[in-house]
């Protein structure tokens, strides 16, 4: 098995409904749309631990308990030149589906293929950011997505 880069491979789409999140379909991702131009992103994830030790224990024992991811925070390049403005894409508390394909997208014309591996994260967005100035560098934004019920981060595109 090969390591993989992030750079290349990545693509993020932005859903505005998803039947099943095991399974977005090709149909769901094509009234979508794929997210240009960004430049980092970050997908934060924690996870409780539960004691489950008692006062006459020696050893200290836990298991797992409740699980968090987000909130997800992409940044991007502000792009005005294009068909869609990347400034334009997300409103403040919207909600729908941001979907990483970590492997990028096998299909065409931007839209993955059936059987594509998948994150889904049901989300809210939040306010958008425009990231301070800095000489000889592009205008870009962040902006942080609230994950508003479990994602699935083991889905697969369906054709149907």
């Amino acid at each position: 098995m090969t390591a993989i880069a992030h750079d290349g491979v990545v693509d993020f789409f932005w859903l505005p409904a998803v039947a099943s999140i095991a399974a977005p379909t090709i149909a769901e991702f094509t009234a979508g749309t794929r997210v240009p131009l960004i430049t980092n992103y970050d997908i934060p994830s924690s996870e409780s631990e539960v004691d489950t030790s008692g006062v006459d224990d020696i050893y200290d024992t836990s298991v797992v308990g409740t699980s968090k991811a987000g909130p997800m925070v992409l940044t991007i390049k502000r792009d005005d030149t294009s068909e869609t403005n990347t400034w334009d894409l997300f409103d403040f508390r919207e909600k729908g589906f941001l979907v990483r394909l970590p492997f990028g997208g096998s299909g065409t014309a931007g839209v993955p293929a059936a059987t594509d591996k998948a994150e889904v994260y049901p989300a809210q967005v939040g306010q958008k950011r425009p990231e301070g100035y800095s000489r000889n560098a592009t205008q870009k934004f962040m902006v942080s997505f609230y994950i508003t019920s479990a994602p699935n981060i083991d889905a697969a595109v369906s054709a149907a």
